[in-house]
């Protein structure tokens, strides 16, 4: 595995739930490893590999941190690290995060009598919740960064297509007008367009929650639907 590799553990993150009519109410994120995961997990850690999480994990997970399992605004997330070994499969840790701060970490006793596979299990269960963590933050700042350019894009190109003769005839250094520009223009619409998405994002996160809560299937499948996409 190389730094520039992402691994892939999808499978053994769980996200426990109930549902209740057309709800799904989410109680906590389990992570089922074993031996060979936690050396594969070691060395991600090494080499700086991130994980890999797919956009669907990943709705899934913003779902569970928006709603608690009483179809209410989330307090916290609980996660929970089991080991497999030897035909069975037992929790070794548990960490609870509050929306407050409060953090409160478990470790079974037993498994404190072995220091060095009780190091190697914490390591691996705060990575992953820091891996996890880290990848939740809504992908609008990316599309927003990335819609400042396409405005900047759309003033500047006939400013300079206008004066295009004038740019060949001219000096090679006049070529940097438009460059310096394009950029300029693309910090001055990130202002505007940072300042608009603050005027709209409140109500719009607003019905994203009513959206999740809603009693509505088709109302709930469309706020999903919208945490997938800003995800991406």
């Amino acid at each position: 595995m190389t730094n520039d590799q992402r691994l892939n553990l999808e499978r053994y993150i769980k996200i426990n739930q109930e549902k209740i009519h057309s709800h799904v109410l989410f109680h906590s994120i389990s992570f089922h490893l074993e031996s060979e995961l936690l050396t594969k997990i070691q060395q991600a850690q090494q080499i700086g590999s991130p994980l890999e999480i797919s956009s669907k994990l990943l709705a899934d997970l913003r779902y569970s941190v928006l709603i608690d399992r009483e179809n209410c605004i989330q307090t916290g997330l609980t996660f929970y690290t089991y080991y497999w070994q030897d035909g069975s499969e037992e929790a070794l840790m548990r960490s609870v995060i509050a929306t407050d701060g409060d953090i409160l970490h478990q470790i079974q006793s037993e498994c404190l009598q072995e220091p060095q596979f009780c190091h190697q299990i914490a390591s691996a269960h705060y990575w992953l919740i820091e891996q996890l963590l880290s990848q939740l933050r809504l992908g609008t700042v990316v599309h927003l960064n990335f819609l400042a350019w396409l405005m900047s894009l759309l003033t500047t190109a006939p400013v300079a297509i206008t004066n295009l003769k004038e740019l060949l005839q001219g000096e090679p250094w006049m070529w940097l007008i438009p460059v310096v520009m394009l950029w300029l223009l693309k910090l001055v619409w990130q202002v505007l367009l940072s300042w608009v998405f603050r005027m709209i994002s409140c109500c719009f996160f607003r019905r994203l929650l009513s959206g999740l809560v809603s009693a509505n299937t088709m109302e709930h499948q469309i706020a999903r639907g919208i945490l997938r996409w800003l995800g991406r």
